[in-house]
């Protein structure tokens, strides 16, 4: 783990916290998708936090809802919301700790944005309805005809309330039903979530939360997927930071040492992406070399298949992976598969022949160079984003977002 100088207590973030979803529960969300993706699986009617942090980042956006709970909306009107709170390291480190004074809303697993980023993208600070009237954050009185439009950041204090909490909404303002028929009929492969785009450029700077590095290595796979896939670059995340990492307490420490306690709880996603050219350069020569005597040494049979074959790496961060994709001979596809083409495979040959010659090969290079991987082909089409054939074992490496608590490792 390399650290960076990291501070966000300095620059002011809000937080979006995920929290596991209980389908049978009266808190469960009024829409609920059939199923997701094809790289997804859940497998029981609850939806952990984690599996939902991963969808977030892997489909780019933050679902917006009606905040339902015990059965009633939070969230009034027709718009729905993405929730967030004011960015607090030490409600990270009291969730962990169980302590006493907790933001109920706090969870492990977490997106932060600075928060002048955050309301530029149109996220706004909760209007509280006391007393009959509605009033601004600042005070300030929201006018009788302004709340119908407002009414998705509404909310509801007790008289004489001393508690205002720093809470923000950011509205989702185009068809919800419209967004959420598309997504029945097609699919989340195929229609966007209705929520809050985080690949934006206009979004650069957001910092992931989550409990542990176990959990980190797994976000890891999706941040380089967006930034391999040419969605967002480098900077745009800015950092994964863990909450076994953070300290005791932050009482008491100066900005700097605040400042040195987060920076030393942050996982250093990116470690992996510099590769020198002399590496890269040798590793396609290694892949090239090795299908090649493949190629030449399998014999061939009477062609019964037809369709694309491709090597799939379950880790991308492997150095071997990482010279792959550096000089192009591995892309991402759609979904987030590490695919290297078999160029010097004939194309003619049967499809089951190139798909025994991609085992023998990824065989080769997890017994002698450590790197996990297995064929991953395509019936009748040359393309890796349709439904593939074959493609290893599902929950296999980083590559599927599921329930299990980690994902295993490829057989």
């Amino acid at each position: 783990m390399v650290h960076k100088v990291l501070e966000p207590h300095l620059v002011p973030r809000v937080v979006h916290y995920f929290r596991d979803v209980d389908l049978c529960s009266s808190s469960c969300p009024e829409f609920v998708p059939e199923a997701f993706s094809s790289n997804c699986w859940v497998e029981d009617d609850c939806w952990p936090a984690r599996f939902l942090q991963r969808v977030a980042l892997r489909f780019h956006h933050i679902w917006a809802t009606y905040g339902v709970r015990e059965g009633e909306r939070t969230i009034q009107g027709s718009k729905p919301a993405v929730c967030f709170s004011k960015f607090s390291a030490s409600d990270l480190i009291a969730v962990r700790d169980g302590g006493k004074d907790v933001n109920l809303a706090a969870t492990r697993y977490a997106i932060t944005i600075p928060t002048s980023i955050a309301e530029s993208a149109g996220a706004q600070h909760v209007a509280y309805l006391m007393q009959g009237r509605t009033y601004l954050h600042d005070g300030s009185v929201l006018p009788e005809q302004d709340i119908v439009d407002n009414q998705f950041r509404l909310v509801v204090l007790a008289e004489n309330s001393a508690n205002q909490p720093s809470e923000w909404r950011w509205p989702y303002l185009k068809d919800y039903r419209r967004a959420t028929t598309r997504i029945v009929a097609k699919g989340l492969s195929c229609a966007a979530i209705p929520g809050l785009d985080i690949t934006e450029k206009s979004m650069s700077g957001i910092g992931v939360v989550v409990p542990d590095v176990a959990a980190a290595r797994e976000v890891q796979y999706d941040l380089i997927c967006l930034i391999d896939q040419g969605i967002v670059s480098e900077a745009h995340f800015e950092y994964v930071l863990v909450c076994d990492q953070l300290p005791e307490c932050l009482y008491g420490l100066s900005d700097e040492e605040i400042g040195g306690a987060l920076s030393r709880a942050t996982f250093d996603y990116k470690s992996c992406m510099t590769v020198a050219a002399t590496v890269a350069a040798e590793a396609l020569r290694d892949f090239s070399s090795r299908l090649a005597n493949l190629e030449s040494s399998t014999p061939r049979n009477e062609i019964r298949e037809n369709g694309g074959c491709w090597l799939s790496f379950q880790d991308n961060t492997h150095p071997y992976v990482r010279a792959l994709v550096a000089v192009g001979r591995v892309k991402v596809n759609k979904l987030g598969r590490y695919l290297a083409s078999l160029d010097e495979l004939d194309p003619g040959r049967d499809l089951r022949e190139r798909q025994q010659i991609a085992r023998a090969l990824a065989l080769q290079l997890e017994d002698e160079i450590g790197v996990t991987a297995c064929y991953f082909s395509v019936l009748n089409s040359q393309s890796p984003d349709e439904h593939p054939f074959y493609a290893g074992r599902l929950g296999a490496g980083s590559y599927c977002i599921t329930d299990a608590k980690y994902s295993d490792d490829e057989d």
